[in-house]
């Protein structure tokens, strides 16, 4: 009957098959700092920030009541480096909290998913936001806790500090949001207060931070800043399971 001379594609002409009519039918992303630029383009600083007003006025009261005279009573009493490290992702880590809180308690997330802007790349512009408030907000701290402590350590080696324990902590966030639900949400919190922790009760890991200089410090928060932002691109483009996938139109 002819069938012998039926073609039958091989495993790797399929998949090569396959890949060539994906490439052809799906256009290519844009890089992600055009598609950061897009979305801020598309919801404006207004609309990116909507909603968060209570959030960032609870995180810098937290921090002005509670958090801040505990670092002035350490930078009185002791060495304030791991104070310092313990404390410099707070009001990132508040912002973050609170928002993404509050979103999932007003059902303003279910309503962001049904949008056509990719909830995670609004996530990401929000983090970047956020980041920023916190660095500018580190500085007159810094100062403060400097004048404090009697000018005896470096307010640049305490700025370098600060900025190089915020950029691990957004990278260590960052990581721990690819698990499910709120432990992705709340890992990140934990680890860092457990590690802040040690150098707090133990006086030899004290001694150590306090001994770090201040380039390896600057070192440290270019490499966890070009790392935040690599995995951020990820973060924007990893595609879950289980609901976490946004609506992109």
């Amino acid at each position: 009957m002819g069938d012998h001379n039926l073609f039958i594609p091989t495993e790797g002409e399929k998949r090569r098959s396959i890949s060539y009519i994906l490439d052809a039918g799906m256009s290519r992303r844009a890089p992600f700092g055009q598609e950061l630029r897009a979305v801020l383009e598309g919801v404006g600083g207004r609309g990116l920030l909507f909603g968060t007003g209570d959030c960032l006025a609870l995180s810098l009261l937290i921090w002005v009541l509670c958090l801040l005279p505990a670092a002035a009573a350490a930078a009185r009493q002791g060495p304030v480096g791991p104070v310092l490290f313990l404390l410099s992702p707070a009001l990132y880590a508040a912002l973050h909290l609170l928002t993404a809180w509050k979103e999932t308690q007003s059902g303003t997330l279910e309503w962001r998913q049904a949008c056509r802007i990719s909830l995670r790349t609004m996530t990401a512009l929000r983090m970047l936001v956020f980041g920023s408030v916190s660095v500018l907000v580190c500085v007159p701290v810094n100062l403060l806790l400097w004048y404090l402590a009697g000018g005896d350590v470096s307010l640049f080696w305490m700025v370098a500090l600060s900025v190089s324990g915020l950029c691990l902590y957004g990278v260590l966030s960052l990581y721990c949001l690819r698990l499910r639900g709120i432990a992705g949400l709340l890992t990140a919190p934990a680890v860092w207060a457990a590690l802040g922790t040690v150098p707090l009760l133990w006086a030899r890991a004290a001694r150590w931070l306090n001994g770090v200089p201040t380039v390896l410090f600057c070192l440290l928060s270019a490499a966890a800043l070009a790392l935040y932002f690599t995995e951020l691109r990820r973060f924007c483009r990893r595609c879950a399971e289980g609901g976490s996938i946004y609506a992109l139109s």
